[in-house]
């Protein structure tokens, strides 16, 4: 159990997500896209988050880590979309998706950009 805690804070903060995204959401906001924004950034922690589980608990090539963050961003945003059907006031939408992904994969190079010298190019 205590190898999984690295993975513990991009869990948590997926939970507040989900918690989140379970609310009848209303935002008048006059800048054009700033639900795209809203999502990009999103999911741009909880890429970083994960990239920090995948690399601190994961034994893998730098490629294998690095998809491992970004597949399992976009299944968690695609989750999350589904999970809006069944939400009063919410509908999903597949460009919500793609926001999530681009913020998964900004996040994952954030995080490679910060720790770029303390990561290998490959553990074994």
């Amino acid at each position: 159990m205590k190898k999984a805690l690295p993975f513990l804070p991009a869990a948590l903060y997926y939970g507040l997500i989900f918690f989140l995204s379970s609310r009848p959401l209303k935002l008048d906001v006059s800048l054009p896209n700033f639900d795209k924004l809203a999502h990009g950034a999103a999911y741009g922690l909880l890429g970083f988050l994960l990239a920090f589980g995948f690399f601190k608990l994961l034994r893998f090539s730098l490629k294998t880590k690095q998809g491992g963050v970004i597949l399992t961003g976009v299944i968690l945003g695609i989750l999350d979309e589904i999970h809006q059907i069944f939400v009063p006031g919410r509908t999903p939408d597949p460009l919500d998706v793609a926001a999530d992904a681009v913020g998964i994969v900004l996040g994952l190079i954030l995080f490679r950009l910060i720790f770029q010298k303390k990561l290998p190019e490959k553990s074994n």
